[in-house]
């Protein structure tokens, strides 16, 4: 099959990635995690209560890792580098998300990491965990699914008449496209040079990766939009004898699905 016809046909993917709401404020000393009062500024989501509790451990979700810096300023004094998929424990409550970094809209929140207090930006963080070094991508959603019962995973094998490969979709309860967006990253290990896209813009915009490998074909990312909405965010790479495509949208408000097409030739 030729590579134009794997782009159209995959082109048809649709990812859906469940967005439940924040638990109630009447739960919320019950909860073992509860929702952090943040939202993505170009989703038109409303924010959570300011007296909700935020989840006692979170997780950085930024690529190259969030710095944790000694003041409540993003321009603040750093202490150090938190890399990816690590766990903070967060000491206060969120009391504002009106900070707007690099398209993702959150607050400057007090944590502790490895015996260290600090402030970190907050819609670099996310209560769930990344997968661990090696770990199946089925395991992965069992163990997350014990934390977040609304978490789901299936698996299947391509069309007969499409190159040998599968299809994942994950379903994922997440806060905005910003996390959802970052989660597919980290889960499916694509490339950490991709920043997180503004939604608003032209219909479909494609950015290609700024560090292509020389053995790739292509490697790019796709965004469609509607009305200064985010509609889609793809990523596709292609090299000689496989290639593979992540599709992320949200279909209604409260969700998101992630579906991952992978192939030989």
């Amino acid at each position: 099959m030729t590579l134009r016809r794997f782009y159209f046909c995959t082109l048809s993917l649709s990812i859906l990635f469940g967005l439940i709401g924040s638990c109630k404020e009447n739960n919320a000393k019950k909860a073992s995690l509860s929702r952090i009062a943040i939202t993505n500024s170009t989703e038109n989501t409303p924010a959570l209560p300011q007296s909700q509790k935020v989840h006692k451990s979170m997780f950085v979700i930024a690529p190259n890792g969030l710095s944790l810096r000694k003041e409540n300023a993003i321009n603040s004094e750093r202490l150090l580098l938190m890399p990816l998929g690590r766990e903070v424990r967060v000491l206060e409550e969120v009391t504002d998300d009106s900070l707007t970094i690099e398209n993702i809209r959150g607050a400057m929140l007090k944590i502790e990491y490895q015996g260290n207090k600090g402030f970190s930006f907050s819609g670099y963080l996310s209560p769930f965990p990344l997968p661990n070094k090696g770990q199946s991508i089925a395991g992965y959603a069992d163990k997350l699914k014990k934390l977040f019962p609304d978490v789901s995973f299936s698996s299947k094998p391509t069309d007969p008449d499409f190159h040998e490969g599968t299809i994942d979709t994950f379903r994922l309860p997440a806060r905005s496209w910003s996390e959802a967006f970052f989660m597919a990253f980290a889960i499916y290990q694509l490339p950490k040079s991709f920043g997180f896209p503004d939604s608003k813009g032209v219909a479909q915009e494609t950015i290609e990766e700024p560090t292509k490998p020389t053995e790739a074909w292509s490697s790019f990312m796709t965004i469609t939009r509607t009305e200064n909405n985010f509609k889609s965010i793809e990523y596709a790479y292609r090299a000689e004898g496989f290639g593979y495509r992540m599709l992320l949208t949200r279909p209604n408000e409260n969700s998101f699905e992630i579906e991952y097409l992978s192939f030989i030739d």
